[in-house]
C-alpha cells in the first residue's frame, strides 16, 4: 500500500500550478494596461469637449490650448486658467465632405483633435 506521492507526481503538479499562475498574472497585467488606456481615453474625450465650440473653425492647422479656444472666461480663477492652458490639441479641419445630392444644403466637416488620444468629430452646418 502506497500512502505518499512520488517525486515525479509532485514535480508535475507544481509545474501545472506554476503554468496556471503565470497565465493569471499575464491576464491581470493586460487588464491593468487596458484599464489605464480606457481611463486616459475618457479623460481625453472630456477634455475634447472644451474644443467643440462654434469658434473652432478659425483655428484650422493650429495647436491651441483650451483657454484660448474658450476665449477667457469671465471671473475665472487662476487654477482654472492654468488647468485649461495645459490642455492642448492640434486642430485639423477638413474641407467640406461630399455627401452627394441632398434636398437641403448641408455642409459637413471633420474636426480632428490630435493629442495622445486623437479623436475625430463631425460638424454639420445647415
Amino acid at each position: 500500500m502506497r500512502r505518499a506521492f512520488t517525486i515525479l507526481e509532485v514535480l508535475v503538479s507544481v509545474t501545472l500550478i506554476s503554468i496556471v499562475v503565470m497565465g493569471i498574472v499575464k491576464i491581470e497585467s493586460q487588464n491593468q494596461q487596458i484599464a489605464h488606456y480606457i481611463s486616459g481615453r475618457v479623460k481625453a474625450e472630456l477634455a475634447n469637449t472644451l474644443f467643440l465650440v462654434p469658434k473652432i473653425m478659425r483655428y484650422n492647422k493650429e495647436e491651441k490650448n483650451a483657454y484660448t479656444v474658450l476665449e477667457r472666461m469671465h471671473g475665472d480663477k487662476d487654477l482654472t486658467r492654468q488647468a485649461l492652458k495645459k490642455i492642448k490639441r492640434k486642430i485639423h479641419i477638413s474641407e467640406p465632405l461630399k455627401l452627394g445630392e441632398l434636398p437641403i444644403p448641408v455642409e459637413v466637416r471633420a474636426i480632428m483633435l490630435k493629442s495622445e488620444y486623437s479623436a475625430r468629430y463631425y460638424r454639420i452646418k445647415f
